[in-house]
């Protein structure tokens, strides 16, 4: 399968370890396309959740229904940037829409002090 940055996947994230998600979810593909062509072996994601929380400041992302291929509305977890293997990529179910692949960026800019 063909790994790009800004696609949604299902991903098998188990076993659940402490705040590590768990289980079959999707995430979103934060690292750079050089890096996913040059064949390494894992890849830098970040999952969704359908757990919604209100007013969750910088650390979620809201998606609707339907963006990036989602069949729920669902919240990035911005904080839970993870490299998982790529043989954990079960599918690809959408592309992130630019702008807000562009809000992720700068989330994720801004907790990791970039």
């Amino acid at each position: 399968m063909e790994i790009k940055r800004g696609h949604l996947y299902i991903i098998d994230l188990n076993p659940r370890v402490k705040t590590k998600p768990g289980k079959l979810r999707p995430a979103v593909v934060l690292q750079s396309d050089l890096v996913n062509e040059a064949g390494y072996p894992s890849t830098i994601v970040i999952p969704t959740t359908t757990r919604l929380v209100e007013d969750p400041g910088i650390l979620r992302l809201r998606l609707s229904k339907g963006e990036g291929g989602l069949a729920r509305d669902s919240d990035v977890l911005v904080g839970q940037l993870i490299a998982v293997a790529n043989e954990s990529f079960r599918q690809e179910i959408g592309v992130l829409p630019g702008d807000l692949m562009d809000e992720l960026q700068r989330r994720v800019r801004i907790i990791l002090g970039l």
